[in-house]
Order: structure tokens, then C-alpha cells, then sequence
């Protein structure tokens, strides 16, 4: 991994010495809404688990059926009131994304490529893949979260060290910063023909991401479509990892008078379609969101109802430094839903933070409490730049 952000779960090189406290404020932020979710939620019942019914949060719906039949053009800015669903969405370079929302939902046909363990030993790491023990990490976890990004051509981990992680059996996963773009990435300013760079498409520049060296996207956004499905993923998808972790997800759930990065309705919707495009080029690469809003559940895109298109969930700080209820029944909000649909083996990951890898009794307590709760647990340090080699961690299982 190259530059950390201490809210985010990828950029470990830009932690400085107020990372904590960042990070503390910006995932305080990243779950207000989440516990007026689930507040306002019985479980499943409001918010449309399964393929019906609607979920909102912030004044803005989701919805799991359209009862458009016509087209009606949005612009892709982030301030559009975008109440209309199956809609063309236009952006500045002349590109169209199809809001691919229908009136019906399907069951679709799940590759078992995609697959995930359901309780696996799983970590996440941002360093390079020279730093630590290949063999050991790919004897002791089943998932590892890594960043695949090539950059200019040297990526953190080469494709012959993500398959020797993946010598055992383990699946790994690249961070994809699905809501937001960091100015460090290469294709913040540097896109082949036919794309339009982060940096340059002002359309769908949402707001800065306070604190950090990033914008908040419109996942509406045509040529951010474009970049994502077209560019970004397909240089991941390369370097043989086995799918993409979601980051920033939790931009579908903002709404429209949310104070930070506001997404009203159509915002909301083009994320629900992002993932369905990653997933029709994808089909047999696993998709993970973290901090995958409640009233996502209730969403359906391309007549598919949202929580098939996914193979788990995770968030960050759920039981460290103290149990947060509303993250525990936000992840239990998925993994009944998932259940429900018959999908026994879904992730639903608890990713905990320690001050430091010798803080043992701590560590032990909070991944207890998470594997009582039916969660998988990774308990690291908030830099994400090293794997803390627990004594209590289980090999191989």
C-alpha cells in the first residue's frame, strides 16, 4: 500500500501523528447515519430486506422497484434533486451511463468463483508484499485484503506474490475506493484516451473528503462509470487477485441534505448500478462494500435485487475501542438478509483497531466478542501497514 488516510481501509504511507483522532471523527461520521438506519428499522421489515419495499436514510430512497418506462435526463452533479429511476444520466464528455433500475427483480445465477469462506481467518494489509512472510500469511488466513493498484509500475504486491498468497486456498481482495478518489492514485491526473481523469471530471467531484488528500464521487457519474468498470478495475483484476473490496460504499447512504458529500436519489441509484456493471464484467470475482448502508437491502439494479450482486460486508471500529450496537445490527441487517436468499456462506467481517500488536488481552476480548456475535474478526493497528501476529490467531482453518 502506498499513502494511508486513517478513515478509509487502504493508504498506509500517509499516517501521521493524528491518524487516531481522524480516524475516530471520520468513522463517527461514516455511522451517524447508520444508527438512525437501524434506529428507525425493525431489522429488515422498513428497510426492505430481500428485493422489496424501500430503504432511506437523510431524505434520500433507494428504490427496489421503478415504475418508469420512459427516460429522463440527469445531469450528474452531485446536487440534483435525481427522483427519477430507469434514467439516462449525462455527464460532460458526451458519454451516457444506463441507470439500469427495472420493475422486477430476478434471481441470478452466482458463479461459485465467487465464493467467499464464510468465517474465515482474515486480515487486512496495505504494506508491500517484500515485508512480511509470504508463506506464513498464506498458511494462516483464508482472506487478505491487499491494495493490487500497479500505480506506475510498482505495485505493492507483484501477481507472483498474490499467487503464492493464494497457494492454500485463501481468496485475496483488492481495495477499490469505490465512493471517493485519492489524489495519490495515478489516475487522478494521468488516464489512457477515451477516459477522463479523476482530477479532471469537476461533474462528478462531489466535496472534498475533509482531512484527507481525496474527493468524495458521484457513482452516477458516466465517466466515472466508465473509469471504474473500464480502467481502475480491470488493472486489479489483472494482477490475478480473486475481487475488489468496496470502499467508501457508505456514499449511496449519505441522502441529499446530508451535511457531507450529499447523494440524493439518483446518486444513490448510480451506486447500486456501479456495482451491477462491475458485476456483469465480473461475474466470477467476489465483491465486498464496507460500510454498506442499511437501506442498500431494500435496492434492486438491472431487475436484480441489490444484496445478490455482493459476496459479504465488513465496517471498521464495530468493537474497538467499545461495542457499537448500531454497526453490530447494521452487519446483522445483512447477514439475515443474505441468509434469507440461502446464501449461508456470505461474509460479514469486523475489522478492529488496537493502539499497537502487543496489545494482546485487548485484541483477544474484541475478537471473543465478534466471533459470539457470528462475525469474523481482524484485529489490527489503524495503519494497516502491518499484521499483528496474534498468539490467539487459528492457522490454516
Amino acid at each position: 500500500m502506498h499513502q494511508y488516510d486513517p478513515g478509509s481501509l487502504r493508504r498506509p504511507a500517509r499516517a501521521r501523528l493524528a491518524a487516531d483522532v481522524r480516524y475516530g471523527r471520520r468513522i463517527a461520521q461514516r455511522w451517524i447515519g447508520a444508527a438512525a438506519i437501524v434506529a428507525s428499522c425493525s431489522l429488515l421489515a422498513a428497510c426492505g430486506g430481500g428485493g422489496s419495499g424501500t430503504g432511506s436514510t437523510n431524505g434520500t430512497t433507494v428504490s427496489s422497484t421503478s415504475s418508469a418506462t420512459g427516460s429522463a435526463t440527469n445531469s450528474s452533479n452531485a446536487g440534483n434533486s435525481g427522483n427519477s429511476t430507469g434514467s439516462t444520466n449525462s455527464s460532460g464528455s458526451g458519454n451516457s451511463s444506463t441507470n439500469t433500475n427495472s420493475g422486477s427483480s430476478t434471481t441470478p445465477t452466482i458463479s461459485t468463483a465467487r465464493a467467499l469462506p464464510a468465517s474465515p481467518v482474515w486480515a487486512v494489509y496495505y504494506g508491500q508484499g517484500s515485508a512480511i512472510n509470504i508463506a506464513h500469511a498464506a498458511a494462516t488466513f483464508k482472506l487478505i485484503v491487499i491494495d493490487a493498484d500497479p500505480g506506475n509500475g510498482t505495485p505493492a504486491f507483484s501477481a507472483a506474490q498474490i499467487a503464492a498468497l493464494k497457494a492454500n486456498g485463501a481468496k485475496v481482495l483488492s481495495y477499490l475506493n469505490f465512493g471517493a478518489c485519492e489524489k495519490s492514485r495515478t489516475y487522478w491526473n494521468t488516464v489512457p484516451s477515451g477516459f477522463v481523469s479523476c482530477g479532471a471530471n469537476a461533474s462528478a467531484q462531489i466535496s472534498r473528503y475533509s482531512g484527507f488528500q481525496e474527493y468524495w464521487m458521484n457513482p452516477v457519474n458516466a465517466d466515472y462509470q466508465n473509469l471504474i468498470v473500464n480502467y481502475v478495475a480491470p488493472r486489479l483484476a489483472a494482477t490475478g487477485v480473486d475481487g475488489f473490496m468496496l470502499d467508501n460504499f457508505e456514499i449511496v447512504g449519505h441522502g441529499a441534505n446530508a451535511s457531507t458529500a450529499p447523494c440524493d436519489a439518483a446518486c444513490a441509484q448510480g451506486g447500486l448500478d456501479l456495482v451491477k456493471r462491475l458485476r456483469d464484467r465480473y461475474p466470477d470475482l467476489a465483491m465486498v462494500p464496507n460500510a454498506a448502508p442499511v437501506q442498500a437491502i431494500g435496492g434492486t439494479t438491472g431487475g436484480v435485487s441489490f444484496p445478490w450482486l455482493i459476496d459479504g460486508v465488513i465496517a471498521e471500529q464495530v468493537f474497538l475501542p467499545s461495542t457499537s450496537t448500531s454497526v453490530v445490527q447494521l452487519l446483522k441487517s445483512w447477514q439475515s438478509t443474505e441468509q434469507n436468499l440461502g446464501r449461508s456462506a456470505f461474509f460479514v467481517g469486523s475489522l478492529d483497531y488496537t493502539s499497537s500488536c502487543t496489545a494482546t488481552s485487548t485484541a483477544q476480548t474484541a475478537w471473543t466478542a465478534v466471533q459470539q456475535t457470528g462475525f469474523s474478526p481482524s484485529i489490527s493497528t489503524v495503519s494497516l501497514d502491518s499484521i499483528c501476529w496474534w498468539s490467539f490467531l487459528p492457522v490454516g482453518s
